[in-house]
């Protein structure tokens, strides 16, 4: 089996590569048919196809990554003159990203309505849609009219040659609490702000470490101001993939997401499968996307969403219960190195294809 995976997609996307490793390790052939992600469509559609014209009907399928919604028209008119099958892995809805949850665009103008029909058009063209969780497939179903069965569920998962258990040679005379990622409104800090609030006054030996950096840093750092928190350490710069199992080694808890929003109850980011894969004890909202894959104080702990009360005391019953934090770091771990490494990502991933086609064969 050969797949053309085609767009101006990032090369070093997380998703995206741990399905290219996962389909490599389960003997698929990957053809890659990119171009910069930067360039505005009548410039990318020309390279593109000058490109493909070399790969032209030497692969079995088409599979446009995640985020790459306005590659689809140019992918599904090759795909209908190669009839080779279309499969689109968008992870995230366009206008749910940008409008609802990123608010760059006003609801209801006509930029958000151009958005709205980009992820409708991209969901029509294609044969096959991804999605990281069943509640992403329902809200596919629901707002856009996808149909159930040209959809399938791939779990983000993990890469385990870079995120996997490591010991931590700094000594510390402090207990941490990490958060890594970018920060957006669905990751919620600005509760985890609110919890590091409540904490300091009830134990001075838990520290937090926010790394990251993205929309919503200039108003933390307002808030940690104006709340006068002083137990939170603020690195507010991206850091390289590379880097950051090195700092999660520090920690000893680390942190989710704790967004009330409905993108925040449909999602497992990144991070989820990171920290388990490092065997971190791991507190995150509960969500249904959650819900789907993990159990409350077995694989992880959840407190409520939209929640600052809640994530501080789920913060200091697990520093308290040393037993609970192995007891979940070690289940959460065997749990994601049985079923979400790039091999199981891959081999689920064979298996929808061989399972999608051939019934329409």
């Amino acid at each position: 089996m050969k797949i053309c995976l085609f767009g101006a997609y990032a090369q070093d996307d997380t998703r995206t590569t741990i399905i290219k490793k996962g389909l490599k390790k389960n003997g698929i052939e990957i053809i890659e048919c990119f171009t910069n992600v930067k360039y505005k469509f009548w410039l990318r559609y020309p390279v593109l196809f000058a490109k493909y014209l070399k790969f032209f009907k030497k692969h079995d399928y088409f599979l446009v990554p995640a985020f790459r919604h306005k590659d689809i028209p140019l992918a599904k008119f090759l795909s209908l003159i190669t009839k080779k099958p279309l499969i689109f892995d968008p992870l995230v809805s366009r206008y749910e990203t940008i409008v609802l949850d990123w608010r760059k665009l006003k609801k209801g103008s006509l930029q958000a309505k151009w958005n709205y029909l980009i992820d409708k058009i991209s969901f029509k063209m294609s044969d096959l849609i991804l999605s990281d969780t069943l509640n992403h497939i329902k809200y596919y179903y629901e707002e856009f009219n996808v149909p159930f069965e040209k959809m399938n569920c791939l779990p983000v998962g993990v890469d385990e040659s870079i995120f996997y258990p490591r010991e931590d040679r700094i000594k510390k005379h402090f207990f941490l609490v990490q958060f890594f990622g970018s920060f957006l409104p669905l990751h919620g800090i600005e509760y985890i702000v609110e919890a590091a609030h409540i904490v300091q006054k009830k134990d001075n030996q838990i520290k937090f470490e926010l790394i990251g950096s993205g929309r919503t840093l200039p108003k933390i750092k307002e808030l940690i101001e104006k709340k006068n928190v002083n137990n939170i350490i603020l690195k507010g710069k991206w850091v390289d993939v590379y880097e950051l199992p090195d700092l999660i080694a520090k920690a000893d808890i680390c942190l989710g997401v704790f967004s009330k929003g409905e993108k925040a109850n449909r999602v497992i980011p990144n991070k989820i499968y990171q920290s388990l894969a490092m065997k971190k004890p791991l507190i995150t909202a509960e969500t249904d996307a959650i819900k789907e894959i993990f159990e409350h104080k077995k694989h992880l702990f959840l407190c409520k969403p939209g929640d600052g009360n809640s994530l501080a005391c789920a913060i200091l019953e697990l520093k308290n219960d040393s037993r609970l934090r192995k007891k979940i770091a070690e289940n959460g771990y065997q749990f994601v190195f049985r079923n979400f490494t790039t091999e199981q990502i891959g081999k689920k991933f064979k298996e929808i294809i061989e399972n999608t086609f051939q019934e329409k064969s």
